[in-house]
């Protein structure tokens, strides 16, 4: 741990910097970056499976286009919404029915997670900052504070004070202590910055609990991925994380259930 968390931390900083920088003062370069970590998480996925990803390139490249075109439609956003939920139980079903040690994975099925869970989950990046209901962009860095802030919580206190292993098979590192301080401890923080987005408590709360939620169950479909073919990490390039479909895997399933809940409750 002493090894790993000052790069953790540095990466981890340039991350956010990059992302909330550009967030604010540069809004077609952040749509640029969530295509560029859409389209790295793809790549790692096929370098995984040791398939060829020349058609999702493509693939990618059109959707996030199209997701450019239409960024402030919101029914365009309601319909990719509904297939990616869609795509989700589909997912969660063939990945964790039964105890599987192995999976298939096809190019159909690498098509797949590539155009429907990675691509949609990641273009919910440009239809909240783009949102004209309310301002997108500090919206969406609380999402992303509230998201790292269960992320870096969790890592800590799991390391820290975790026994209670949640799903060996599948993550051995996380641990019950972890999830429930990561998630009292983040709720919190939403609660002492909510003025700065301005949401009432049940709001802050409400949308809290399932980014953490959607955090944690991202984290654990990519682990499910990575435990079928045979990889601890997605890559080896960003220090202290492993790789770019290791960093946004939580946030691929939080960010369209906190643009569904900011449509209904905001």
């Amino acid at each position: 741990m002493n090894k790993v968390l000052p790069q953790r931390i540095a990466t981890g900083l340039v991350y956010a910097f990059s992302l909330i920088a550009s967030l604010f003062f540069a809004p077609n370069l952040f749509m640029f970056i969530a295509f560029i970590l859409a389209l790295a998480s793809v790549l790692e996925l096929h370098h995984m499976s040791e398939k060829t990803p020349i058609l999702m390139i493509l693939g990618v490249s059109l959707f996030f286009g199209c997701c450019f075109f239409f960024r402030t439609h919101h029914n365009f956003a309601l319909s990719v919404l509904f297939i990616f939920f869609g795509f989700c139980i589909f997912l969660a079903l063939l990945l964790f029915k039964g105890n599987k040690e192995t999976l298939d994975f096809s190019a159909a099925l690498l098509s797949a997670i590539s155009i429907f869970y990675i691509s949609i989950g990641m273009s919910f990046l440009i239809f909240i900052a783009q949102n004209e209901n309310y301002n997108g962009a500090v919206v969406l860095a609380f999402i992303f504070f509230v998201q790292w802030s269960n992320d870096s919580f969790s890592y800590l206190i799991g390391k820290w004070k975790g026994k209670k292993i949640l799903f060996p098979s599948i993550s051995p590192k996380k641990t019950l202590e972890g999830y429930v301080g990561g998630l009292l401890c983040t709720l919190l923080f939403a609660v002492a910055v909510k003025n700065l987005v301005d949401f009432d408590y049940t709001q802050t709360i409400g949308l809290t609990f399932l980014i953490c939620l959607g955090g944690n169950t991202g984290d654990l479909i990519e682990s499910k991925i990575k435990r079928l073919l045979g990889k601890k990490d997605s890559s080896q390039l960003l220090p202290g994380h492993g790789g770019f479909f290791d960093r946004i895997d939580s946030i691929i399933i939080s960010l369209p259930i906190s643009y569904l809940f900011l449509q209904l409750f905001y």
